[in-house]
């Protein structure tokens, strides 16, 4: 369960919205061949790995595991910090080499490690 002040839920979504946000201008850069959705998905992607680390370290703090088990915060504080691992990756290669293969594998699992996290998340609260 959460402690009563925390920011953790206010932080929390910014990083999911601006994945699928960065990747969906991602894939219209790709359809219609534009450098500058290409450089906002991108920018997405930044912005969305900056509140990923932020509602990392406010989960941390404001994580209250007496009341919830160990496994059930743990699991979900795991599957967090391979969304952010992975979000890093995704960014980089937004920024690099955008529609390779690797980049694509990164998209890909990250979206995947995102549904756990959120997932995990709602089962905290709920």
């Amino acid at each position: 369960m959460i402690s009563s002040v925390t920011f953790h839920p206010f932080f929390s979504h910014f990083s999911p919205a601006l994945f699928v946000a960065g990747l969906a201008l991602l894939f219209l850069a790709h359809k219609k061949n534009d450098e500058k959705l290409k450089a906002a998905g991108a920018f997405n992607l930044s912005l969305g790995l900056l509140a990923s680390v932020v509602a990392d370290f406010s989960g941390m703090v404001s994580v209250d595991i007496n009341l919830r088990t160990v496994v059930e915060v743990e699991g979900h504080q795991g599957y967090s910090f391979l969304f952010t691992i992975l979000y890093g990756f995704s960014a980089g290669y937004a920024y690099t080499n955008t529609f390779s293969r690797t980049a694509l594998g990164y998209y890909i699992a990250g979206l995947l490690v995102m549904c756990l996290c959120l997932f995990s998340g709602y089962q905290l609260v709920f």
